[in-house]
Formats: C-alpha cells, sequence, structure tokens
C-alpha cells in the first residue's frame, strides 16, 4: 500500500516507518499521519514488530502525541511490539515532560532498537 505520509520498509520480522514531513505540526497533516499509522498497525500484524523512525522529523506539535498514543494502544491490543527510534532532542524533551518517555519503548537509533526486539528476558 502507498502512503502519502509515511514510507514503510519491511525488514523481515520489523516493520519500520519513516516519516515523509520534517515538520508535523498542520492538523491535516496529523490526521493524515493518524489514519495511515492505523493500516499500518494492521500491516504490522503479520510482523508483529513496528518500529518508528522519527530521524527525519525536525518540529512535531503535541497533537501527534495523542495519534502516537492510539497507535500505542492498538499496538498493545494486537499483541505487536511498537518501538521508536531517532528522535531528535527537542522532541524527545516533549516525551519527557509528558511522561511519554515512560510509556513508549523509545530507542537511541534505527540498529540499537532493531537488535532491542530480539532481546528476552526480565528487562525486554
Amino acid at each position: 500500500m502507498e502512503y502519502s505520509q509515511l514510507q514503510l520498509v519491511d525488514r523481515g520480522e520489523v516493520l519500520t516507518v519513516y516519516f515523509k514531513q520534517s515538520s508535523i505540526i498542520d492538523q491535516l497533516v496529523i490526521n493524515k499521519i493518524g489514519d495511515e499509522l492505523s493500516e499500518v498497525a494492521l500491516e504490522a500484524a503479520g510482523n508483529s514488530k513496528l518500529l518508528l523512525n522519527f530521524q527525519t522529523v525536525k518540529f512535531m506539535a503535541s497533537a501527534m502525541l495523542g495519534k502516537l498514543l492510539q497507535l500505542h494502544k492498538r499496538c498493545k491490543n494486537d499483541k505487536i511490539k511498537l518501538k521508536m527510534c531517532g528522535i531528535p532532542p527537542e522532541i524527545m524533551e516533549v516525551f519527557k515532560i509528558t511522561q511519554l518517555h515512560k510509556v513508549f519503548d523509545i530507542q537511541k537509533d534505527e540498529p540499537t532498537a532493531i537488535e532491542s526486539f530480539g532481546k528476552r528476558g526480565f528487562f525486554k
């Protein structure tokens, strides 16, 4: 499936999502990304591992956090492991202020995140 706001790369077990926009502040764009993330969750059900890579994102409105929380809930319900990586320091600050860094599994970069999917045991 082709997405206008997201780019997907299927790495076998892990479905990686990249954002096409560097600035996610327009409400119409945020709504479109939310819709596309819902579709991505359906696609990720086969992989059971979903990685959102924020490396291209420079600005993100707080309204986008709601879409990410919706995705988190859906992934939890569908038994999909959701991780995030490549979050710039400015955006990471928002995750920390809102305490969402404790809700989401946030990794430093893509290789670290992909490796962390494979880790088993007490400290997933």
